[in-house]
């Protein structure tokens, strides 16, 4: 017979609480070093469209891609004209974005756990996002469409 301690059940709980706003991986996003390069891979070869392209500021740049019939998930490549020395695997990771149904529902749960907004909510057009750290520090986009 097994029992669950309690550490057990309040992970259990918190998982189950955060799992009832729907959440499900949208995006990888990563820097590049040659955008056009990039693009003539993920465009080019493997067939994905461009859905969005961003300028977010002091250089840096992202473009959105995904596959034309896909429903979810794609890449966000990210470039900075203002970066003098290439990206090596493993400092070009940006983040990997979260769909929720309901953004501060999720703050609040991650809150409740010990992980706070590192960046707040913030209006983007039809979206609504805010970013965490994962325990290693690592960016997390949680995104939620509007109504």
């Amino acid at each position: 017979m097994t029992t669950s301690t309690s550490t057990e059940r309040a992970t259990s709980a918190a998982v189950e609480g955060f799992n009832a706003l729907k959440p499900r991986v949208l995006y990888v996003g990563y820097h590049v070093n040659d955008i056009e390069r990039a693009l003539g891979f993920y465009v080019g070869v493997l067939g994905m469209k461009e859905q969005l392209r961003v300028p977010l500021g002091k250089g840096e740049h992202e473009v959105v891609l995904g596959f034309p019939e896909g429903k979810t998930a794609g890449v966000i490549l990210m470039w900075n004209t203002q970066r003098s020395t290439p990206y090596v695997p493993g400092d070009a990771y940006s983040r990997f974005v979260l769909s929720v149904s309901d953004i501060d529902a999720a703050l609040a749960h991650l809150a409740r756990h010990g992980t706070s907004a590192s960046l707040p909510v913030t209006d983007a057009g039809r979206f609504r996002y805010a970013m965490v750290k994962d325990p290693d520090g690592y960016l997390i986009e949680l995104l939620q469409a509007k109504a």
